[in-house]
């Protein structure tokens, strides 16, 4: 019989079995152990309420037709507990059952399982509420992660006065970049944190350096050199930042070589680089900077297309100037009526 075991104990998936009929929670435990779940088990709702006082399993597995408290009651119950709220739910019901399978659909469930249970339908069905679950916790992260970033990169932004602004619109840029490539969600996740995160080592650049508004000395272009090195020791250590490091490292990188920090050119210099140097460049050309004013687009439009295949990905130029350039210039236009 399957033992209740605390979630220290063991890393298996935990399922709450929810059955008052012995021989059917009996089966139906040994089939989930042996597919390597760990199962809690209960006669009827209140039972599952006291189990669910000690343990959160991940998945809550119930028959609506039971004494003392039934399925449905135990669904309200949960789904009325904030900290429960969230839990897939997954109801068993006889086949002569369609009132209660309706009451279900407009409480909001939305898996159910026939008795008796077929264990394919069953491990499909829990694997897939599993699964979007996961998901789900992934774009949650995910967004948590985006938010920490963008008030990380605004509060190196701010030391900054004349490039307020600059990460909001680089990341945009590139974003249409990212779009016209057609690449990944997973690939534009990362574009999107590399992008707001680009100049994260000016952290280490002192004030005086950053705010100077006349050309750098020798020395202090060394210090602002080291910027996009000093960023990936920032980030190296957290998992879900490690695909800008690309970003945050290569971006000054130059098409011919004459780049830093690694003096990498052409397709030594990883993509993420060569589109975020278009980008940020742009933006830095475009706006207003303590040693110059904002050029007219069309000087910057020339001196990109001059400069691709020295400092810039020729191909990735060209994309650029063809198709984000043209929706800059519209959504400029917008702006300005």
């Amino acid at each position: 019989m399957p033992q209740n075991k605390s979630r220290q104990n063991s890393t298996r998936k935990q399922i709450l079995l929810v059955e008052d009929n012995y021989f059917m929670r009996d089966t139906i435990a040994r089939m989930l152990e042996m597919e390597h779940f760990e199962v809690f088990l209960a006669e009827n709702g209140y039972d599952a309420l006291e189990i669910l006082k000690k343990v959160r399993p991940d998945l809550i597995l119930s028959d609506i037709n039971m004494p003392a408290m039934d399925g449905i009651t135990l669904f309200k119950k949960v789904r009325g507990n904030p900290a429960l709220a969230g839990l897939p739910f997954i109801f068993l019901t006889a086949n002569d059952a369609p009132a209660d399978i309706q009451l279900g659909r407009e409480l909001g469930v939305e898996d159910y399982l026939t008795k008796p249970v077929d264990i394919k339908d069953l491990l499909a069905i829990i694997n897939a509420r599993l699964l979007r679950v996961a998901d789900l916790q992934i774009a949650h992260i995910g967004q948590a992660y985006l938010e920490t970033v963008t008030i990380l990169a605004n509060s190196i932004e701010a030391r900054d006065p004349y490039t307020f602004g600059h990460v909001e619109r680089v990341t945009k840029y590139a974003r249409w970049m990212g779009e016209v490539l057609n690449w990944s969600p997973k690939r534009m996740r990362g574009l999107e944190f590399g992008a707001r995160l680009h100049d994260i080592g000016k952290i280490v650049v002192p004030d005086n350096v950053l705010n100077k508004p006349g050309p750098l000395s020798h020395e202090e272009w060394n210090l602002m050199r080291q910027h996009p090195a000093g960023g990936v020791k920032i980030i190296r250590e957290i998992k879900l930042l490690r695909d800008t490091i690309p970003y945050v490292l290569c971006h000054h990188e130059k098409w011919d070589g004459s780049g830093y920090p690694s003096k990498l050119s052409g397709e030594e210099i990883p993509i993420e680089g060569r589109l975020l140097a278009i980008v940020d460049v742009f933006d830095a050309l475009s706006t207003a900077r303590p040693y110059h004013t904002a050029h007219p687009i069309d000087e910057v439009a020339f001196f990109l297309k001059r400069a691709a295949g020295t400092h810039f990905d020729p191909r990735l130029t060209g994309v650029f100037l063809e198709a984000i350039l043209p929706r800059y210039v519209a959504e400029l236009a917008l702006v300005k009526e």
